[in-house]
Formats: structure tokens, C-alpha cells, sequence
């Protein structure tokens, strides 16, 4: 039997008083969270002020859905970062665009070539054997990114990991097939 710990009692104290629209205890939770969230919310933009930009819009957002916040699905943490990462829509869609040509720009100079026109060519000599090796959720980003030319976030959110991820991923393949070419 699972006995209940004074820190789970508090918790649960903390967001009833949280549902019920007590300021102070808003306040705290902002002061507990912000600083995860904005570190998040800048590794997924690359940017400081569009970061702070889309915490302030997360945190109006989680004040207004407050009542929906149900304990028992999720952790409160976790409730909160799906939040702020549905907050990034309210970055423009050009500057989503210049989020993913710096993105793909980085991955350029990583490996001091145009990626996408090697990628593209490499698509044309190899035909469907093309990164048939590599994992299928690598293998829908690159067609996605390089192909169709969407963004690192739209590829991203299509496949089900985050921005961050999938770069680092994409830097690993990339290196992964320039090797096996140049081996």
C-alpha cells in the first residue's frame, strides 16, 4: 500500500489553490517554472527574446486553462511544457522559416557543403535504395526538410519529437552517410 507523502499533499493543495485562481500561488508556480520553460522555449528557437515572447504567451495560457489541468492525467510540469510549446505558434511563419534556414544553415557549415543539393543528388544516384538503412522517422525528416522543403519544427511536429532532437539526430545521420560515402 502506497502511503501518500505530506509533499504529494501539498502538491494537491497547491494546484486546487492554483484552480481556484489564487494569484499568489500562480505567482510561485511562475517562479518555479519560467526558468525551465525559457530554457526549452530558447533551445527550440534559438533566440532569447522570441523565447520570452512565447513564455509570457504560455503562462497567459496556462492561467486561462487552469481549470482544465487535470492531476490525475499528468504531471503539472508536464502540462505546463505541452503549454509552452504549443506557445511557439505564435512565432510568424517567417520566422519559423528563418528558425529552420539557420537550422539547416548550422548543419552546412557543420559539414562545410550545401547538404540539400547532396542529398538531392545522392537521392538520384542511389534512386530507392536512397537511406533505405536509416531509421524511418530519419528517413520521413530528411524527405520532409530536404525534399519538400518544410521546416525543421513542421518535420519535427509531423514525426513526434522535438526540434532539438531531430537537429541532433540529423547531424548524427548526415555524418553517418557522408562517412559511408567517403569510407
Amino acid at each position: 500500500m502506497i502511503i501518500p507523502s505530506p509533499q504529494n499533499d501539498v502538491d494537491h493543495n497547491f494546484v486546487a489553490m492554483f484552480q481556484h485562481g489564487d494569484k499568489e500561488v500562480y505567482a510561485r508556480l511562475y517562479n518555479k517554472y519560467a526558468p525551465a520553460m525559457l530554457g526549452v522555449l530558447q533551445r527550440m528557437t534559438g533566440d532569447r527574446e522570441l523565447a520570452e515572447e512565447c513564455a509570457n504567451q504560455a503562462f497567459l495560457a496556462i492561467w486561462s486553462q487552469r481549470k482544465e489541468y487535470d492531476p490525475a492525467k499528468e504531471r503539472l510540469f508536464t502540462w505546463i511544457m505541452k503549454i509552452a510549446k504549443q506557445s511557439l505558434a505564435c512565432v510568424a511563419p517567417e520566422k519559423r522559416n528563418q528558425m529552420a534556414d539557420e537550422i539547416r544553415e548550422e548543419i552546412d557549415l557543420v559539414y562545410a557543403m550545401d547538404i540539400k543539393t547532396y542529398l538531392q543528388e545522392m537521392q538520384k544516384e542511389q534512386g530507392d535504395n536512397f537511406a533505405a538503412g536509416l531509421d524511418a522517422n530519419i528517413r520521413e525528416a530528411i524527405h520532409l526538410i530536404y525534399f519538400e522543403s518544410q521546416s525543421f519544427a513542421g518535420a519535427a511536429e509531423k514525426i513526434g519529437i522535438p526540434a532539438d532532437t531531430l537537429r541532433g539526430k540529423m547531424i548524427q545521420t548526415i555524418k553517418q552517410i557522408k562517412g559511408s560515402i567517403l569510407s
